[in-house]
């Protein structure tokens, strides 16, 4: 058997090492699956996490002023065509002005164009359930983004739309049955987490 150089040997363990992995070199740290803690990031990203703060107060204003109008207006039964119609141009807008990318989400999706971001559906999956008061925002960094999720409590205005079916007046139960025949976003009570906001922000 032919014998190989004296050099080839650590040339062969330092390829062996990049294609299946060191065991002597540290493991590359991945994110937790549900993020971090704000309290609890590094200084180099609360420039990120004070920006996505910001979208989604602007965001949660323009739909909640929406929705009171649209109330006090017509009722809760048209305000469902707030969420039908306007929710998503509303949510891009608002996203665009900002200069981030923003959504909102949930376990229990009423409409299934909300859907979570791949980074944030472990959260969401294992949250459902939860109450708003447990849960707080969670951070994650992306590589060049971060992502950041934000409780949404159930409030008294939704329980009209989002509480127990049999509590809700047949008209609205007519107008959500209609427009979304795959609803799921029922059965909430006060305290209860009804889903996040989450955004993206690019790091500097």
């Amino acid at each position: 058997m032919r014998r190989l150089p004296r050099y080839a040997a650590p040339l062969l363990l330092t390829i062996a090492a990049a294609v299946v992995g060191s065991p002597w070199a540290p493991a590359q740290a991945q994110e937790p699956p549900h993020g971090r803690p704000a309290g609890e990031i590094p200084a180099t990203l609360q420039p990120a996490l004070a920006r996505a703060e910001q979208g989604m107060n602007a965001l949660q204003a323009g739909l909640l002023a929406r929705l009171r109008e649209q109330m006090t207006s017509g009722g809760p039964a048209s305000a469902v065509s707030v969420c039908r119609d306007e929710a998503q141009a509303i949510t891009a807008r608002i996203a665009r002005e900002q200069g981030i990318t923003m959504g909102r989400t949930s376990h229990a999706l009423r409409n299934t164009a909300n859907g979570a971001p791949a980074w944030a559906s472990a959260l969401v999956r294992d949250s459902a359930g939860s109450k708003a008061a447990a849960q707080g925002i969670r951070v994650f960094d992306l590589g060049d983004r971060v992502g950041v999720v934000r409780p949404i409590g159930f409030a008294d205005m939704c329980a009209s739309c989002h509480g127990a079916p049999s509590a809700m007046a047949p008209a609205i139960r007519d107008v959500i049955a209609s427009a979304y025949p795959r609803d799921a976003a029922v059965g909430f009570v006060a305290g209860d987490l009804r889903g996040w906001m989450w955004a993206e922000v690019k790091k500097p």
